[in-house]
């Protein structure tokens, strides 16, 4: 509703938005979470607080802070459901009642910002012990993949992860099928909609009768054969948000169906 004019480009960076709104309020979360007396004695989550309050309000590949935002309400939302399902989970240890549960965001922001405290996990005096325990988790987990935290960027965790259905069985293949593993801006939250197994499958934006000044991206090339010169055509517009044309000016092959004569 904000455009003016709806161009293709227009339409195009709308599909693009990688901001971080829906993240916004649990990296406040967070910060308020690591005050002064929280952070005293505690260099890795000074460190951490620097890295968040400076995360860049995108989710782009080189945010430390966007990806540790992005882990602690992972952490959180674990740690508060888990204790309201941990008795369904001892009936049936089976079941993943965590994701059985999809609308999972409004009942944690109510649950974090009225903190009742019959609602508490028994682990936890009290609901900012909680919140700082998911902050040291985080902490924990980034350093899984490195102890430098400045370099657990967005990009490290988010990168793309596109293989060819044979290249699975035939590992020999993957550098002649599959496309190549790169960081991808963008989330789950958010019109940019890419992570290393799902996103975007094509990004269209054409005006009828002015098919020439439309925009197009797919991830994959344009042929589904690995020795086209098009096998790969066009997939790094998609994965960096380059423009594309949509109807190409420059015609290279061109196909004719020609009806059968009549008998």
């Amino acid at each position: 509703m904000a455009v003016e004019r709806a161009t293709p480009e227009a339409m195009m960076r709308i599909q693009l938005d990688d901001r971080a709104l829906f993240l916004s309020r649990w990296r406040q979360v967070l910060l308020d979470a690591l005050s002064e007396v929280a952070t005293a004695n505690h260099p890795k989550r000074r460190e951490l607080k620097a890295l968040v309050e400076n995360w860049g309000d995108h989710a782009s590949v080189d945010s430390v802070g966007y990806r540790a935002v992005r882990t602690f309400h992972e952490i959180l939302e674990r740690q508060v459901f888990g204790a309201l399902t941990a008795r369904c989970l001892v009936a049936d240890p089976r079941f993943d009642f965590f994701y059985a549960a999809r609308q999972r965001e409004g009942p944690l922001w109510k649950l974090i910002t009225e903190r009742p405290i019959h609602l508490l996990s028994p682990k936890f005096q009290g609901w900012d012990e909680q919140i700082l325990a998911a902050i040291d988790a985080t902490l924990v987990s980034l350093a899984s993949e490195g102890p430098e935290l400045a370099k657990r960027t967005w990009g490290e965790r988010n990168r793309s992860r596109i293989q060819h259905p044979f290249s699975r069985a035939m590992p020999l293949l993957r550098r002649l099928l599959d496309m190549p593993s790169e960081p991808l801006p963008g989330d789950v939250n958010m019109p940019r909609v890419q992570a290393p197994d799902q996103g975007a499958s094509e990004r269209l934006v054409v005006t009828p009768g002015l098919e020439e000044m439309g925009l197009f991206h797919m991830p994959g090339g344009q042929s589904g054969h690995p020795f086209s010169p098009y096998y790969r055509e066009g997939h790094d517009a998609w994965a960096h948000g380059q423009a594309m044309p949509f109807y190409s000016k420059v015609v290279a092959h061109r196909l004719t169906l020609v009806p059968a004569a009549s008998p």
